[in-house]
Protein backbone atom coordinates (compact mmCIF):
# COMPACT_ATOMS: atom_id res chain seq x y z
CA UNK A 1 0.00 0.00 0.00
CA UNK A 2 1.33 3.44 -0.95
CA UNK A 3 0.94 6.19 1.60
CA UNK A 4 1.33 9.80 0.44
CA UNK A 5 3.11 11.49 3.34
CA UNK A 6 3.93 14.82 1.71
CA UNK A 7 2.59 16.85 -1.19
CA UNK A 8 3.73 20.20 -2.56
CA UNK A 9 2.61 21.63 -5.88
CA UNK A 10 3.23 18.92 -8.50
CA UNK A 11 5.42 16.78 -6.19
CA UNK A 12 4.61 14.07 -3.69
CA UNK A 13 6.51 11.72 -1.41
CA UNK A 14 5.21 8.20 -0.92
CA UNK A 15 6.01 5.78 1.87
CA UNK A 16 5.82 2.24 0.47
CA UNK A 17 6.50 -1.23 1.78
CA UNK A 18 9.97 -2.38 0.74
CA UNK A 19 9.38 -5.78 -0.81
CA UNK A 20 12.96 -6.29 -2.02
CA UNK A 21 15.07 -5.92 1.11
CA UNK A 22 16.34 -9.03 2.84
CA UNK A 23 17.37 -9.38 6.47
CA UNK A 24 20.91 -10.11 5.33
CA UNK A 25 21.03 -6.86 3.33
CA UNK A 26 19.54 -4.85 6.18
CA UNK A 27 21.86 -6.32 8.82
CA UNK A 28 25.03 -6.15 6.77
CA UNK A 29 27.99 -6.78 9.08
CA UNK A 30 26.36 -5.15 12.10
CA UNK A 31 25.91 -8.43 13.94
CA UNK A 32 29.06 -10.23 12.80
CA UNK A 33 30.88 -11.19 16.00
CA UNK A 34 34.26 -11.34 14.23
CA UNK A 35 33.92 -7.72 13.10
CA UNK A 36 32.39 -6.47 16.35
CA UNK A 37 34.71 -8.08 18.88
CA UNK A 38 34.33 -5.09 21.22
CA UNK A 39 30.71 -6.14 21.89
CA UNK A 40 29.84 -9.19 23.97
CA UNK A 41 28.72 -11.95 21.59
CA UNK A 42 25.59 -12.65 23.67
CA UNK A 43 24.63 -8.98 23.60
CA UNK A 44 25.29 -8.87 19.85
CA UNK A 45 23.07 -11.92 19.28
CA UNK A 46 20.31 -10.38 21.42
CA UNK A 47 20.51 -7.15 19.41
CA UNK A 48 20.32 -9.14 16.17
CA UNK A 49 17.19 -11.01 17.33
CA UNK A 50 15.65 -7.69 18.44
CA UNK A 51 16.42 -6.12 15.03
CA UNK A 52 14.92 -9.09 13.17
CA UNK A 53 11.82 -8.88 15.35
CA UNK A 54 11.48 -5.17 14.62
CA UNK A 55 11.75 -5.86 10.87
CA UNK A 56 9.00 -8.48 11.04
CA UNK A 57 6.73 -6.52 13.39
CA UNK A 58 7.12 -2.99 12.03
CA UNK A 59 8.03 -3.69 8.42
CA UNK A 60 10.61 -2.23 6.07
CA UNK A 61 9.79 0.83 3.97
CA UNK A 62 11.01 2.98 1.14
CA UNK A 63 10.37 6.61 0.22
CA UNK A 64 9.70 7.78 -3.32
CA UNK A 65 9.68 11.33 -4.65
CA UNK A 66 7.43 11.73 -7.69
CA UNK A 67 6.52 14.64 -9.94
CA UNK A 68 3.21 14.98 -11.78
CA UNK A 69 3.50 15.08 -15.57
CA UNK A 70 0.25 16.33 -17.08
CA UNK A 71 1.14 15.19 -20.61
CA UNK A 72 -1.33 12.68 -22.04
CA UNK A 73 -0.62 9.16 -20.81
CA UNK A 74 2.06 10.20 -18.32
CA UNK A 75 0.98 10.86 -14.70
CA UNK A 76 3.32 10.45 -11.74
CA UNK A 77 7.00 10.11 -12.66
CA UNK A 78 9.81 8.85 -10.44
CA UNK A 79 12.33 11.53 -9.41
CA UNK A 80 14.24 9.89 -6.55
CA UNK A 81 13.85 7.16 -3.95
CA UNK A 82 15.53 5.40 -1.05
CA UNK A 83 14.62 2.06 0.54
CA UNK A 84 15.53 -0.14 3.50
CA UNK A 85 14.13 1.82 6.46
CA UNK A 86 12.86 -0.30 9.34
CA UNK A 87 9.56 0.86 10.78
CA UNK A 88 7.21 3.47 9.43
CA UNK A 89 8.35 7.06 9.63
CA UNK A 90 5.32 8.86 8.25
CA UNK A 91 4.40 10.32 11.63
CA UNK A 92 7.83 11.66 12.54
CA UNK A 93 10.44 13.88 10.97
CA UNK A 94 12.71 11.46 9.09
CA UNK A 95 15.95 12.57 7.49
CA UNK A 96 15.29 10.89 4.13
CA UNK A 97 11.94 12.70 3.84
CA UNK A 98 13.77 15.97 4.52
CA UNK A 99 16.32 15.12 1.83
CA UNK A 100 13.59 14.33 -0.70
CA UNK A 101 11.79 17.58 0.18
CA UNK A 102 15.06 19.46 -0.41
CA UNK A 103 15.31 17.89 -3.88
CA UNK A 104 12.06 19.62 -4.83
CA UNK A 105 13.62 23.07 -4.62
Amino acid sequence: MDNTIYKQDEYRILEVIDECSTLEDLKGDCYNADLNSDICSIQLKNEEVEFESKCYNEGVYGYILEKWNSDIGQGWEHVDSCFGFVGTHAEENHYIVDELKAAIK
